[in-house]
C-alpha cells in the first residue's frame, strides 16, 4: 500500500482506479494526531483501498471527514465511510447537505457526465441526515483544535477549503498541481462548465490571504511554494482566458477546443510536463484540458 508521509502527523492516501491512467490522481488526505480526521474520501471503488491504508497506520476512529466538494471523485464513497466510522461528522457545502442525503440525482448526473467512468468509481451511498453539518465556521474538534472552513466557489459552486494549524486543504480552489520528477511541476486550471472567472479569482485571492505553510491539493499532492503557487494559478487562469478569447473571434467551428488545446499546450510553460507524462496520464489529462476550456468558452459566451 502506497501512503505519502508528507508530515508526521499528514499523510496523502492515493486512490489508484481501475482507468487507464488514473493513478496518482485521485487521493485522500489524513490527518493523524491528537485529532484524527479526513479530507475527501474518493469515490465508492476505492474505500476498500482507503480502509486498508487507515487500518495500516491504526486509525480506529475518526473526529471529522471534511469534503471539499461532492463531485464523485472526491465524495462519492462517503456513505461507505460512514457505515464504517458511524459516529463520524461529515462537514461539507450547505447545498451539498441534500445531495448526500439522497444522492440519486447526484449519481444520475455523474452518469450522463462522465458515463463509464462514473460506472468504474462506483454508486454513492447515502450518508445519515444526523452525521451532515454545514461548513459555516470553525468546526471544534476539542477545546484546542478547530477546523476553519473558507468558501472557494468555482471548480464548484459548493466548493470548501480548510486551514487546520499549518496545513491549508485547498481540493481543486487552486487547480490540478503535479510534482515532476525533474523537480518542476505540472498545474492546469479545473475549470468544467459552468465557470465564472471572477468567481475562481475571487477564491484564490482568498486562499492566499490564509496564512499557512503546506497547500494540499486535490489531485495531487502538497507545495510549500505557497502563495505563491496560488498566485501562478490565478495568473495561469486569466492567461488562458486571453488566449481562448482570442481564438473565438475568428474560430466558431466544431474544432474550437481542439485548437484552443494546441494553443495553450505551445503557449502555457505550465503545462510543459504534459509531455513528460505516461501515454495513458496524458489521455487523461487532454481530457480534462478540453472540459476546463470549455469552461472558459461557455464564460466567455456568457459575459460578451
Amino acid at each position: 500500500m502506497n501512503i505519502i508521509e508528507v508530515a508526521p502527523d499528514l499523510y496523502l492516501i492515493p486512490l489508484d482506479q481501475k482507468l487507464p491512467g488514473f493513478t496518482s490522481f485521485i487521493s485522500s488526505w489524513l490527518y493523524k494526531g491528537e485529532k484524527t480526521f479526513l479530507v475527501d474520501v474518493g469515490p465508492a471503488s476505492t474505500v476498500p483501498a482507503l480502509f486498508e491504508a487507515m487500518e495500516n497506520l491504526g486509525v480506529r476512529s475518526l473526529d471529522a471527514i471534511l469534503l471539499t466538494h461532492i463531485h464523485i471523485d472526491h465524495a462519492g464513497g462517503v456513505g461507505d465511510v460512514v457505515s464504517l466510522f458511524s459516529d463520524a461528522p461529515v462537514i461539507c457545502h450547505s447545498s451539498a447537505i441534500s445531495h448526500l442525503e439522497d444522492p440519486s440525482r447526484l449519481w444520475e448526473g455523474s452518469l450522463k457526465t462522465l458515463g463509464d467512468v462514473a460506472r468504474a468509481y462506483g454508486p454513492i451511498q447515502p450518508v445519515p441526515p444526523n452525521l451532515i453539518h454545514h461548513a459555516v465556521r470553525p468546526f471544534k474538534l476539542s477545546a484546542e483544535h478547530e477546523i476553519v472552513p473558507f468558501l472557494t466557489p468555482g471548480h464548484a459552486p459548493h466548493h470548501v477549503s480548510y486551514l487546520f494549524d499549518k496545513y491549508l486543504f485547498a481540493g481543486e480552489a487552486g487547480g490540478v498541481f503535479k510534482e515532476l520528477p525533474d523537480g518542476n511541476f505540472y498545474l492546469r486550471p479545473a475549470t468544467p462548465p459552468r465557470f465564472f472567472l471572477e468567481v475562481t479569482v475571487h477564491s484564490i485571492n482568498t486562499l492566499m490571504k490564509i496564512p499557512h505553510d503546506v497547500l494540499c491539493y486535490g489531485h495531487f499532492g502538497t507545495t510549500r511554494r505557497t502563495p505563491q503557487m496560488l498566485k501562478t494559478h490565478k495568473r495561469q487562469l486569466i492567461e488562458w482566458a486571453e488566449v481562448i478569447w482570442g481564438q473565438m473571434q475568428f474560430d466558431e467551428g466544431p474544432n474550437l477546443v481542439a485548437h484552443c488545446t494546441e494553443l495553450l499546450l505551445r503557449k502555457d510553460p505550465l503545462l510543459a510536463g504534459w509531455r513528460q507524462m505516461e501515454p495513458a496520464v496524458r489521455e487523461r489529462e487532454l481530457n480534462f484540458i478540453h472540459n476546463s476550456i470549455r469552461g472558459f468558452i461557455g464564460y466567455h459566451k456568457s459575459v460578451k
